[in-house]
């Protein structure tokens, strides 16, 4: 498996701030949002485009007993209030907005634009596949384990020969996520700890020493 094509957030927020830019930031404006804030929802009455500058929010899908975590939005993402799932803040942050009719124009210009839009609702995509090859063919343990995997891989950096994952998540929504209980997610966890397939470093920051083994653990083919 390889890493998804990544548009550095840096350089998206520099396009908007730019002076040379004044034209695409005068169809933006920016706002603040706290954390757990609904930023977008499915009967949201807005219709726009939000560019994440601060912080961080996941996109769900939600029944009335379970919620599907599809992404993690972080600065640079880009998203649109006007779908079927739910956007929600993970943390304080900013975002500049812009009807989508004015981003029209704007993406027609400028490819970083829909380049980093195409990716966002690739990992969209990949995670509502990831989502029902889980609970298709996985058990819960295999489902976590594959989270962790899939997660250094694509957002964890190298050290100690190892991958340091740092998570905004907590123990409920990464249960959330897998579709378990967040008792059982805990236990399989310290479980997880005591084989030496992740260790837990301090609130959030996970290491994982050899990624060739969590891969086998998952059952994810080579």
């Amino acid at each position: 498996m390889q890493s998804k094509m990544r548009l550095t957030s840096l350089d998206l927020i520099k396009i908007i701030e730019s002076p040379e830019n004044k034209n695409i930031l005068k169809a933006f404006h920016a706002r603040s949002f706290l954390k757990g804030e609904v930023l977008a929802s499915p009967d949201g009455k807005e219709n726009n485009v939000f560019i994440i500058r601060e912080g961080k929010a996941r996109i769900y899908l939600s029944s009335t007993s379970r919620e599907f975590m599809l992404s993690i939005l972080s600065p640079g993402d880009i998203y649109s209030t006007h779908t079927r799932a739910t956007c929600r803040a993970l943390e304080n942050g900013s975002m500049y907005v812009c009807p989508v009719h004015e981003f029209k124009k704007i993406a027609a210009e400028h490819c970083e634009f829909t380049l980093t839009m195409v990716k966002v609702l690739g990992e969209l995509l990949s995670g509502s596949f990831s989502i029902i090859d889980g609970f298709a063919f996985r058990d819960t343990e295999l489902r976590l384990t594959l989270f962790f995997y899939e997660e250094a891989l694509l957002s964890g950096v190298d050290q100690d020969g190892g991958r340091l994952l740092e998570l905004t998540l907590t123990v409920g929504q990464i249960a959330q996520l897998v579709g378990a209980s967040r008792q059982m997610v805990s236990t399989l966890l310290n479980d997880m700890y005591k084989s030496g397939l992740i260790e837990r470093r301090s609130r959030g920051k996970f290491f994982i020493p050899d990624m060739d083994r969590l891969q086998a653990a998952s059952q994810l083919p080579l």
